[in-house]
C-alpha cells in the first residue's frame, strides 16, 4: 500500500480548493453577467493569484522532478502571482491591456492564415478556402475587439473563464490522483 507523507497530503489538499476556486469563480463570473468588468477582472486576479500560489507549492513540494524543474515551476508560479497583483492594483488597465493584447493576437493570427491560404500549396483546395476564410474571420473579430470596447471585454472574459475552468479541473484531477501538475520536467 502506498504511504501518503504529509507534504504530499497538504499538497493534495491545497491542489483541490486551488482547482475548485478556479471553477466557482470563473462560473461566478459568467452566471452572474451583472458584473463589472473591474469586477470580472479582480476575480480573474483572485484565481491568478490562487493558481500562482499553488504552482510555486508545486515546485517546492515535488521531490521527484529535477531541480531546475522545480525552480521553473517555482519562477512561473512567482510570475503569475506578479501579474495577479498588477491587475489587482490596477484591474482597468489591465482589462485594456488584454483586450488590446487579444485583438492584436487574432488580427496577426488572422493575417498569417490568409497569408498561409494564398502562399500554400494544399491537396484540395477547400482546404486552402477554409484557412482563408478561417483567417478572415479572425481578422473580423480582431476588428470588433479592438474597436469595441464592450465585445473587447466580452470575449476576454470568455477566453479568461475557459482557460481558468479547464486549469482547475487539471489541477483538481492531480490533487485527486495525487500528482502534481506540471509544465515540464521528467517524472
Amino acid at each position: 500500500m502506498k504511504e501518503v507523507s504529509a507534504q504530499s497530503r497538504w499538497l493534495r489538499i491545497l491542489q483541490i480548493a486551488i482547482g475548485s476556486a478556479a471553477i466557482i469563480l470563473s462560473i461566478a463570473v459568467i452566471v452572474v453577467p451583472k458584473l463589472a468588468p473591474v469586477t470580472a477582472m479582480i476575480i480573474f486576479a483572485i484565481v491568478l493569484f490562487t493558481v500562482g500560489v499553488e504552482r510555486i507549492a508545486s515546485g517546492v513540494g515535488t521531490e521527484y522532478l529535477s531541480r531546475r524543474s522545480r525552480m521553473i515551476n517555482i519562477g512561473i508560479g512567482a510570475v503569475v502571482l506578479f501579474f495577479a497583483i498588477i491587475t489587482i492594483a490596477f484591474p482597468q488597465n489591465s482589462i485594456n491591456f488584454l483586450i488590446l493584447i487579444v485583438g492584436l493576437a487574432l488580427l496577426f493570427n488572422g493575417v498569417i492564415r490568409v497569408i498561409d491560404g494564398i502562399r500554400k500549396s494544399f491537396p484540395r483546395n477547400s482546404q486552402r478556402m477554409f484557412r482563408i476564410a478561417t483567417g478572415a474571420i479572425c481578422i473580423v473579430l480582431a476588428g470588433f475587439v479592438l474597436t469595441n470596447q464592450q465585445f473587447g471585454i466580452f470575449v476576454v472574459v470568455v477566453v479568461m473563464v475557459v482557460a481558468l475552468v479547464i486549469q482547475g479541473a487539471e489541477i483538481i484531477y492531480a490533487g485527486i490522483k495525487g500528482e502534481r501538475t506540471r509544465l515540464i520536467g521528467k517524472r
